[in-house]
C-alpha cells in the first residue's frame, strides 16, 4: 500500500504544481576565515524560456545583509547554452569579491540538507548537529519555521496572489523550553517575487572553532512565469 503524499507536497509542491515553474539547485561556497562572510550559489533553467541562470549571494553574517555588489546574477539568453556556462560566468564575475574576502578558505559543513526532492513531513522543523561527527554529543539544535500573512508589492495584489512572510526559532535539543525567535520578516522584499510558502532546506556551519553563525538555508516558493519557482535564501543564526 502506498503511503499518502506527505506535507511537503501539500505546501511547497502544491505551490509549484499545476503550471510548474523551476526549482533552483543550491551549493554553499563557504565562509571567510573570520566567519564574517558567507556565500552560496543557486542555479537552474528559467521557467518559460529555458535559459540557464546562476546567482551568487554573498552575505555579511554580522549584519545579515548582502555585500555591496551582490547578488551577482547571470542569465544566458541562448537556448543552447548550458547551466555550467552560467555558473562559470557568475563565478568569474564574483571571483575578485570572493578572493578579497577569502571566502571558501573555510568551506564550512553542510550539516543538514532537505531539498524539495526529500519528501519530508516536517518541512518547518529541523534537528541538526552543528559539527559533523560519528558521535552525537553536544551542539545539537532544533530549528522551527513559522509562516504568516504579509503585505506584498503592488504586483502581488494586482494578480490576487497571497504573500507570506516567515520567522525562525531555535532551541537547544536538550532544552526545548529555551526556544527563542532569532529571525522575523519585518517586510517582504520585492526580490522574493510574491512568496507563497517556505521550508527549511538545510544548515551550513563553519569549521571547528569558528565564531561564525549557522547559516540556515530557507527554500522559498515564489511567483514565476509558468507557475511558482523555488529559490533559496540564507539566514545567519546564533544558537
Amino acid at each position: 500500500m502506498k503511503s499518502p503524499l506527505p506535507t511537503i507536497a501539500i505546501l511547497l509542491l502544491t505551490a509549484l504544481a499545476a503550471n510548474a515553474g523551476d526549482v533552483a539547485e543550491m551549493r554553499p561556497l563557504g565562509f571567510s576565515p573570520d566567519g564574517k562572510y558567507f556565500a552560496f550559489e543557486q542555479f537552474g533553467e528559467q521557467d518559460g524560456s529555458g535559459f540557464p541562470y546562476a546567482e551568487i549571494q554573498v552575505i555579511d553574517t554580522e549584519t545579515d545583509s548582502y555585500v555591496e555588489g551582490t547578488p551577482i546574477k547571470v542569465l544566458i539568453r541562448q537556448e543552447e547554452a548550458s547551466i555550467g556556462e552560467a555558473r562559470r560566468e557568475s563565478l568569474n564575475q564574483a571571483k575578485a569579491l570572493l578572493d578579497a574576502r577569502k571566502i571558501g578558505d573555510d568551506p564550512g559543513h553542510l550539516v543538514a540538507f532537505a531539498p524539495i526532492g526529500e519528501l519530508t513531513e516536517k518541512l518547518h522543523d529541523l534537528r541538526y548537529q552543528a559539527f559533523p561527527s560519528f558521535y552525537v554529543s553536544d551542539g545539537i539544535y532544533r530549528l522551527s519555521l513559522q509562516e504568516f500573512d504579509a503585505e506584498g508589492e503592488d504586483l502581488c495584489r494586482s494578480m490576487n496572489t497571497p504573500v507570506r512572510g516567515f520567522a525562525l526559532s531555535v532551541a537547544d535539543d536538550a532544552k526545548p523550553e529555551t526556544k527563542r525567535e532569532v529571525y522575523r520578516d519585518r517586510n517582504v522584499p520585492k526580490s522574493r517575487h510574491c512568496p507563497s510558502a517556505y521550508a527549511i532546506g538545510g544548515v551550513v556551519t563553519a569549521g571547528l572553532g569558528s565564531t561564525a553563525p549557522h547559516m540556515v538555508m530557507v527554500q522559498v516558493a515564489s511567483l514565476g512565469f509558468e507557475g511558482s519557482d523555488l529559490r533559496w535564501l540564507a539566514v545567519p543564526v546564533k544558537p
